[in-house]
C-alpha cells in the first residue's frame, strides 16, 4: 500500500475573553471553516437547503477530531490565509474582528483508504448540495445521459465540469483515483462531458 502525505492542523481560535462560547462568533469562526448548510422558507411555504461554502468545502479533508483536520500540502495555504485576515467565502468581514487562530501543523502518512473517503465526500460536498443557490447537477447521471443520446443542457453540463474540474485537477485525486471505482467512474464521466 503506498503513503500519501497530508498536514495535521490542530488550530485554536482565541477570542476575547468576555466572549461566550455559545456566542455567533464561534458559531460564524466554524461556518467560515467548514461552511453550513442554510435552511431558506420561501413565501410558498416550501423550504429550500443551500450549502454556503467554507474554507474547506472545495478541498479533500480528513477530520481526525474537534479543532483539527488533515489537508493535503497543496491546499494549506488557503488555510494559514484565513487564519491570517479571516478571509473566506461565508462572511464577508470588513476587517477580521478581535480574535486570532493559532494552530499546531505536522506531516502526517496517510494511506489510500483515508484519502479515498476524503475525496468522495469533497465530490458529495461539490455535487449533493446547491452552492449560490444554483443546483450542481450529477456529473455521473449527465454523463449517463449523454451516452443514451439524450439532449444535455449547455450551462448543466458547462457547471458540472466546472464543479469536477476542482476535484480531478486538486490535491490527492491523481494519486488514487484509480485504485477506487467510483472514483474512476467519476473521471470517465468528467473526460466524456468535458470531450
Amino acid at each position: 500500500m503506498r503513503v500519501l502525505k497530508g498536514y495535521f492542523i490542530q488550530y485554536k481560535f482565541i477570542i476575547p475573553e468576555n466572549t461566550k462560547h455559545s456566542s455567533y462568533t464561534y458559531q460564524k469562526l466554524f461556518r467560515a471553516l467548514y461552511g453550513y448548510m442554510q435552511n431558506v422558507t420561501k413565501s410558498n411555504g416550501r423550504t429550500y437547503h443551500y450549502h454556503r461554502k467554507g474554507i474547506l468545502s472545495e478541498i479533500p479533508y480528513i477530520r481526525p477530531g474537534k479543532n483539527c483536520v488533515i489537508i493535503p500540502p497543496k491546499s494549506f495555504a488557503q488555510l494559514d490565509t484565513f487564519f491570517k485576515t479571516g478571509k473566506n467565502p461565508t462572511h464577508y468581514w470588513r476587517t477580521k474582528g478581535n480574535w486570532k487562530a493559532v494552530f499546531y501543523m505536522d506531516e502526517k502518512d496517510l494511506d489510500d483508504s483515508q484519502v479515498i473517503l476524503a475525496v468522495k465526500e469533497q465530490i458529495a460536498r461539490l455535487f449533493q448540495n446547491n452552492y449560490e443557490e444554483v443546483p450542481v447537477p450529477d456529473i455521473r447521471m449527465l454523463s449517463e445521459k449523454a451516452t443514451l443520446g439524450e439532449q444535455l443542457s449547455a450551462e448543466k453540463v458547462k457547471l458540472a465540469v466546472c464543479e469536477a474540474e476542482k476535484v480531478v485537477s486538486g490535491p490527492w485525486f491523481k494519486d488514487i483515483y484509480s485504485r477506487d471505482p467510483e472514483l474512476k467512474k467519476f473521471y470517465e464521466s468528467y473526460k466524456a462531458l468535458k470531450a
